[in-house]
């Protein structure tokens, strides 16, 4: 048994896996919404209300360890640590407190493990991924099964929602703000293989969860097999023209998210609209899967 925490800007996460004939076997899926993004200043340092939350995930984290007794885990962080001035303070203190090495993973990084995790399950060989998370958004162009490009946005579905929506549901006028700020860092950090990719495969919380809402919208069970792309900017206009049965669709499928699914099908709908995406598809797996199959092969635990 492998254990993985994941310590993203939305959810601290830990999963547990085993490896049966070479495939990674999800075993215990938990997580602590602890919304680290929300818990960082004007100057780009995480609070100490903001450390004290991600102590306590981890705290929780520990118990279940404790029982289970994982035969190695691997602790990593994405845009919620790498983004901040006082990452080493925070490593410290989670290192006296809980006893865990963190790996703060760089963007790049990032969008490769995305790959290396999803692409067991993609349908074509060409196409863009990308991975919406709480605090940055990851592109990966791939061809032939192998990547192409890749690159990390300073955006995600959490930060959008603090930085632009003033309730719990964005109006229609704050959603259009977040893919205008989606379609401008796109133009700032080019992804000159992704033009003209038909298939965009999502990976990550914000990806899963748009389907599930397509599917609780339009009474389809598509799953992750996904939807036309379009239909994206048609679930964001019924902000304004039918949000109850909007915001109801979403406390059904996806209660968690519902403030931050919105933000972060905005970008969606900016990353379709800029790479020329047709079709939407969701993959069951992403970094954590691909982080810990990188650490199995640096290790050699891999049987």
């Amino acid at each position: 048994m492998y254990a993985v925490i994941d310590i993203g800007s939305n959810t601290v996460r830990l999963v547990l896996y085993k490896v049966i004939d070479g495939e990674l076997r999800q075993m215990l899926n938990s997580k602590e919404p602890a919304g680290l993004a929300g818990y960082i200043d004007s100057d780009r340092r995480m609070t100490r209300k903001g450390v004290e939350r991600l102590l306590h995930a981890l705290r929780r984290f520990e118990l279940v360890l404790e029982h289970i007794k994982p035969r190695r885990t691997f602790v990593f962080a994405t845009a919620s640590l790498r983004g901040i001035v006082n990452t080493a303070e925070v490593l410290s203190a989670v290192r006296t407190e809980c006893a865990m090495e963190v790996n703060v993973i760089s963007g790049e990084e990032e969008a490769m493990l995305d790959f290396s995790g999803a692409r067991r399950t993609l349908s074509a060989p060409d196409g863009l991924m990308v991975d919406i998370g709480g605090g940055s958004t990851e592109l990966v162009a791939f061809r032939d099964g192998e990547i192409r490009e890749a690159v990390s946005l300073p955006i995600g579905s959490l930060n959008m929602f603090t930085k632009y929506v003033s309730d719990v549901i964005p109006t229609r006028a704050e959603l259009k703000t977040i893919r205008r700020h989606a379609a401008s860092l796109m133009e700032e950090y080019p992804l000159h293989s992704g033009e003209g990719r038909a298939l965009l495969c999502g990976v990550g919380g914000t990806c899963r969860a748009s389907c599930k809402l397509s599917d609780e919208l339009f009474d389809t069970d598509h799953g992750y097999s996904g939807y036309p792309a379009i239909e994206v900017k048609g679930i964001l206009k019924l902000v304004k023209t039918d949000r109850e049965r909007l915001v109801g669709a979403i406390i059904k499928s996806a209660p968690d998210r519902l403030h931050t699914l919105l933000p972060g099908m905005a970008i969606l709908s900016a990353v379709i609209e800029r790479y020329g995406c047709e079709h939407f598809v969701a993959s069951p797996y992403g970094v954590r899967e691909g982080y810990l199959l990188e650490k199995l092969e640096e290790t050699g635990h891999g049987g």
